[in-house]
């Protein structure tokens, strides 16, 4: 295969041997230039088969409050919510506008937002409330805040990777979060290897994706394991408010903010 984000030839990396959720032996393939690596196996198969793994998995612990695979999400999504609501509080995302948490599994982090930015839109392709969009209600440029967080690692194609950007307006802001590192392992009991898991983000291969989808500076969280890409260039950030670069933990650049090594 050739990668989905620098279009360079994907070579074998290794293989992992899972014997659950319909699964057997996964291979992973690594981009010879930008080092993202990917599920090869979970990439090849059919929609219903891709989509039996991913409700089998989720529906192993849905409703229980925890995830055995990710002990700490619900302290995340609380420190990913207080990040968010400064960031409108002090003007820099903007609350008259409409937001959408993409990929919002039972809208937890939406549901914590929705008091003080206002009622956050929901879509998750494969967990339906009422309430949630519709595919078709998913209109490009129409959000000026797009948040998502574990979820592109869930992603099978380019295609499904920019139809998430082209939710973002022309000046409006994404919010990530997804494991993003200097390398990835190649180590099939890496701790990050789950049967749901299908690209694995390296720095280079982020910083590739930013400038493709048009932002110009980010900010990195590292409590809330979050970062917000924004269209504006930094000067102009720092400009609007200068005491970004003054609160602990929070980390911001020209380009993709690539804090982890």
């Amino acid at each position: 295969m050739n990668c989905y984000i620098c279009t360079a030839p994907a070579e074998y990396y290794f293989s992992k041997q899972f014997d659950r959720f319909g699964l057997d032996t996964v291979d992973y393939e690594r981009c010879t230039a930008c080092g993202t690596v990917y599920a090869q196996t979970l990439l090849e198969l059919p929609e219903y088969q891709w989509q039996s793994v991913c409700e089998n998995y989720h529906g192993s612990y849905r409703g229980s409050g925890d995830n055995p695979d990710d002990p700490n999400w619900h302290v995340r999504l609380e420190q990913q919510a207080k990040v968010l609501s400064k960031l409108a509080d002090n003007g820099l995302l903007a609350t008259g506008r409409p937001w959408l948490d993409y990929g919002c599994g039972e809208g937890e982090l939406a549901g914590m937002l929705d008091t003080g930015i206002g009622q956050i839109a929901r879509y998750d392709r494969y967990w339906k409330k009422e309430g949630y969009l519709q595919e078709t209600d998913l209109i490009p440029g129409h959000f000026d805040m797009v948040i998502s967080t574990s979820t592109l690692e869930h992603l099978r194609s380019r295609s499904s990777m920019d139809a998430l950007a082209r939710l973002v307006t022309d000046d409006g802001c994404l919010g990530l979060h997804t494991l993003v590192r200097g390398e990835i392992p190649c180590d099939p009991n890496w701790f990050y290897l789950l049967p749901v898991h299908t690209i694995f983000y390296t720095n280079r291969g982020m910083a590739q994706l930013f400038d493709q989808w048009g932002f110009l500076s980010s900010l990195y969280v590292v409590d809330a394991r979050l970062w917000v890409w924004f269209r504006k260039p930094l000067n102009q950030l720092l400009m609007e408010k200068p005491e970004l670069v003054s609160i602990p933990g929070w980390h911001i650049a020209e380009g993709f903010m690539a804090y982890w090594p």
